[in-house]
């Protein structure tokens, strides 16, 4: 049966072009898209990111960190990238900041988070106005989650729209956390066209799924599909007042979808946190390598394959994600 986001008037969107969704999804391509027959390869290397026609090429953002720092300024042979254990041929390589953003802001509205969502709307809208006063060529959407996954804005630059959508949120029934990430990738992100642009899901919520079709699994293997990072901010131990409290299994559930997909998870107990933890992840988007590599290995298994990523001269931990469904 054709499924459809219930959309909230009076905003009017596009539609889901499912037909679509379903024929990239169908084409079994991970990590990557194969390009139309009539592009042609260019000399230089550095400057390629263009595929053979059926040829699997992966697309790997990663971000560096030293002592919570970011490390600026490496080149393509600072990193070496392992599939299944053997080593990779880079044929791509893009620096931070130069690639536009699709961003999607995915707010819990569901009753477990009812007495923190006017703090979460707040910082939403803050982190909102960061993104869109930075530069034009970023776009953002907004949808919500509880019993139904909900899409009040889709994808602009403009601001007041996103502002206006967001404020008009309430709170109420069960949480489909890993329904609203896999839809939103499938019905909307997956149709973005073009492979320059950075795909990110900022996902605030509790953590606690109760009534989603799909699971933990079902959201990874999506967001790796189709290259999206995940950052996470979890409100489970927000009061606005208190300190935290230890890392739920709800947190830790939240931590390796975002990790696993190559993103981070914040965890913030206070408001000043919480909108500190918007600032991190806003920073954070600007700051991610894209390598481009063609796997020895191309035959079609739907087995997980593995990746690892080495640095070289460079101090620090690369955030990137784990693997890939080919």
């Amino acid at each position: 049966m054709t499924r459809h986001y219930s959309f909230s008037a009076p905003v009017a969107v596009g539609t889901c072009l499912l037909a679509t969704c379903a024929t990239l999804l169908g084409s079994g391509v991970a990590g990557g898209r194969t390009s139309p027959a009539n592009q042609t390869k260019p000399q230089n290397k550095k400057d390629d990111n263009s595929q053979r026609l059926g040829v699997l090429t992966v697309r790997l953002p990663i971000t560096v960190k030293e002592k919570n720092k970011f490390v600026g300024g490496l080149a393509e042979n600072n990193f070496q990238v392992f599939e299944n254990g053997k080593l990779q041929r880079i044929e791509g390589f893009q620096a931070p900041s130069q690639l536009p953003l699709d961003i999607a802001i995915l707010m819990d509205t569901s009753d477990s988070v009812k007495l923190k969502l006017p703090f979460e709307k707040d910082a939403a809208e803050d982190f909102v106005s960061t993104i869109t006063t930075y530069r034009r060529k970023d776009h953002v959407l907004f949808a919500t989650f509880d019993s139904d996954v909900e899409l009040h804005q889709d994808f602009t630059a403009d601001e007041e729209p996103l502002i206006t959508a967001i404020k008009a949120v309430k709170a109420g029934g069960y949480t489909k956390l890993y329904d609203a990430i896999y839809r939103v990738i499938e019905e909307k992100m997956a149709n973005l066209q073009g492979t320059e642009a950075r795909r990110i899901i900022v996902m605030l919520s509790d953590g606690v799924d109760t009534a989603s079709q799909r699971n933990l699994k079902d959201a990874i293997e999506m967001a790796q599909r189709y290259d999206i990072t995940i950052f996470g901010i979890s409100t489970k131990n927000f009061t606005g007042i208190t300190s935290g409290m230890v890392e739920s299994p709800d947190d830790k559930d939240m931590r390796r979808l975002c990790e696993d997909t190559g993103g981070q998870l914040f965890l913030p107990s206070q408001k000043i946190e919480l909108f500190k933890a918007f600032e991190q992840v806003a920073r954070d988007l600007r700051q991610e390598y894209v390598v481009f590599y063609t796997p020895d290995d191309q035959q079609r298994s739907g087995k997980k394959r593995t990746i690892r990523v080495k640095l070289n001269a460079v101090q620090g931990h690369p955030y990137y994600k784990l693997g890939y469904v080919y």
